[in-house]
């Protein structure tokens, strides 16, 4: 598989627990995977009162990464594309492949 990008998915695990005996929640994130990273939309339409922001979508293609993940990182040419959160789960294709739509 040709590859394009980088991904890093977010681990969250306990870390310890609060004053009330609750469980308290830290995360970190993947080593850098390779992966094929393919724009679906990339425009600055977006609008709030104050400005305007960038709406982006991807498809990417990944081997080897776990099913069950939540949000991720993506990285294209040495450039931070951003953190997205994962649409739906990831879908095993042919080839061992994962295609996870953000």
């Amino acid at each position: 598989m040709r590859t394009n990008g980088i991904l890093r998915y977010q681990i969250i695990s306990e870390t310890g627990f609060n004053d009330d005996g609750e469980p308290i929640a830290s995360d970190s994130w993947s080593e850098e995977i390779p992966c094929s990273i393919k724009t679906v939309t990339n425009n600055s339409k977006g609008r709030y009162e104050d400005g305007k922001f960038n709406q982006a979508s991807y498809e990417i293609l990944v081997e080897n990464i776990p099913i069950y993940i939540r949000r991720i990182k993506l990285e294209r040419g040495g450039i931070a594309l951003g953190e997205y959160p994962v649409q739906g789960l990831p879908t095993p294709t042919t080839m061992g492949r994962v295609k996870i739509i953000v």
